[in-house]
Order: C-alpha cells, then sequence, then structure tokens
C-alpha cells in the first residue's frame, strides 16, 4: 500500500483566512478556514490528524490539483497520435484518476506568510506517463480569499495531452442538503456520467447558448458541463455562501455522492473520459501541448455572507 507522508505542513495566512497545505502528500491543500468574530468557516472538509495517507484511497477532504489528466481513465490506456498509451500506476481498480499529481512528492520554492509555490519535475521512464514535464502551483491568501494558479510545461521532444483540473471537497451542512438550491452556475449543454464518473460525455457539435443551472444536494449524481461560465456560486450554510472561480477551465465536473456531507465542484480543462473519447481532431484542439509550451488553471475560493 503507497502511503503519502503528510508532514511537513506549511500554514498561510491573510485577512479572515487560513490555509494549510502538505506537498509531500500530493501538494495537496488540507483545509481553508474562514473566521472572523461572527463566522467560522471550513471552506473545505478539513482532514483530520494523520501521519500518512493511502495514495489511492485518500480521505474525502481538503483539495487537490488534477494532472495531466483529470477524472477517470477507465482501464489506464488510450491513444495518442496512432500510438497506444498504457499507464500503470499501482491501483488494484487498474483506473487512472485524477492524473498523478496528487500522489506525487512536490517540492517547496517560494514561502512567505501569505504565498506558497511548489514545483514538480516528472522523469523519463516513468511508467506513469511516457513524457516529461514540470509543473508549478502556487497557494496565495488575500482578504479576497484563496488563489491557486497550477501550471504544466512540456519538457519532451514530443506532443503530449493535458487537462489540467482543481478538485475541493466542499462540506455541506445537514440543513442545507434540504433546501432547493445548493449549486448556482452558467453552462451550455449537461452530460449525465453516473455516479461512478464513467459514464461517456461527448463534445457537443452545436453551439448552444448558456443558461443557468440551480442544483439541489438531495439526489445523489455525477454531471460535467460544457461552455461552463468560470464562476459558481455554492451555498453552504444559512447565509453563508462560497464563490468559485476559474480561468482556463471551460468545463465543470460536479460529484453530489449518496448520503455523504460534501459535494465536489471541479473545474476542468476537458470533458471526463476526453483522452478515450475525443475524436483526433478533438484531441489535437483541446488536450494537446507541443514541446516547451505550458498549459495554466487558476481557481479562487472565498466566503460571500448573504441577507
Amino acid at each position: 500500500m503507497p502511503l503519502l507522508q503528510v508532514d511537513p505542513t506549511f500554514r498561510i495566512q491573510a485577512g479572515a483566512y487560513e490555509a494549510i497545505i502538505s506537498p509531500s502528500a500530493g501538494a495537496r491543500l488540507l483545509q481553508l478556514s474562514y473566521r472572523t468574530n461572527s463566522h467560522n468557516v471550513e471552506c473545505l472538509v478539513p482532514f483530520n490528524q494523520m501521519a500518512t495517507i493511502d495514495a489511492h484511497h485518500w480521505p474525502k477532504a481538503g483539495a487537490f490539483a488534477m494532472l495531466p489528466f483529470t477524472n477517470r481513465l477507465d482501464p489506464a490506456e488510450f491513444e495518442w497520435q496512432g500510438r497506444k498509451i498504457s499507464i500503470h500506476n499501482g491501483s488494484h481498480s487498474g483506473q487512472g484518476l485524477h492524473g498523478f499529481g496528487h500522489r506525487s512528492h512536490w517540492t517547496l520554492s517560494d514561502l512567505s506568510h501569505s504565498h506558497l509555490a511548489l514545483k514538480w519535475s516528472h522523469a523519463f521512464g516513468s511508467t506513469e506517463w511516457p513524457w516529461t514535464f514540470e509543473a508549478n502551483l502556487t497557494y496565495s491568501v488575500s482578504e479576497l480569499g484563496l488563489a491557486v494558479a497550477l501550471s504544466v510545461c512540456n519538457t519532451d521532444k514530443t506532443p503530449m495531452p493535458v487537462s489540467l483540473g482543481w478538485h475541493p471537497f466542499i462540506p455541506i451542512s445537514t440543513s442545507v442538503r434540504s433546501q432547493a438550491s445548493l449549486l448556482k452556475f452558467s453552462a451550455s449543454h449537461m452530460h449525465d456520467i453516473g455516479l461512478d464518473g464513467l459514464g461517456v460525455a461527448l463534445l457537443s457539435g452545436a453551439t448552444v447558448d448558456q443558461r443557468v443551472f440551480t442544483m439541489d444536494a438531495k439526489t445523489a449524481s455525477t454531471t460535467a458541463f460544457e461552455n461552463f461560465s468560470g464562476e459558481i456560486e455554492i451555498f453552504i450554510a444559512e447565509k453563508i455562501c462560497l464563490k468559485l472561480s476559474s480561468q482556463n477551465a471551460p468545463y465543470l465536473l460536479v460529484h453530489r455522492p449518496r448520503e455523504l456531507t460534501f459535494v465536489c465542484v471541479e473545474p476542468v480543462g476537458a470533458l471526463p473520459g476526453a483522452l478515450k473519447n475525443y475524436t483526433r481532431a478533438q484531441s489535437e484542439r483541446e488536450l494537446s501541448l507541443q514541446p516547451g509550451q505550458s498549459r495554466h488553471l487558476v481557481c479562487n475560493l472565498g466566503v460571500e455572507t448573504t441577507k
């Protein structure tokens, strides 16, 4: 059973926000708190105190970056530019799940009171992924909340597919789960991919205007959305709303598990199963990253009180 060491952890703070990060546990954000005299809000499901976590059965808490691909890949193989790619991650399930940056050790490159920067180089010859790349991840807090910036640079000699994403576990109180409105955002097409996240979501050919979606927490589901506006409101408690925004993430995945008091709201760079289901032209357009080029994702998360 591969284990990730949680310690050492680093704490950054600004205004009412405080974040705790573990570089060695896949650069995970372990906790994001918003504390004032009148409010004490956990913006993410906080990690319990633990020395290690299972790399393949991690706690449903905190948040992590997804790279170099997003969501599930079952089985963990795909075709790329006429070449069959099989990746091995040591999981008994045989699935590729959210890439493998969240199962890797990242190195601290910069630290201040309110800012932390991490880096990670993926080496040649790995069975996880046949291309080399360099990744950078920064966490910053301000009076407005948390900013997460992720980038991947292709250091290989050939193009590789890349999709970036961010995977937070958002806590939902029991009382809010009984209300009609939990999530509110704008997108165009919706794809129901089943609770296991393995349903097929094909890119839509027609251009459709965005519309407003509101989703409650009572119906367990996993759904993916195209043409995501990049902004979502998440009502987590009475009179308290989280605002999640993203850049360079034209898709959104929402996972509402059965009988669990959290929801996963994931801005992503491609639809789930893109490595298998995109046509070659779609893959070249949306996934292909040329040698020397970089791809970026930025997410922001903060609290807004409501009347």
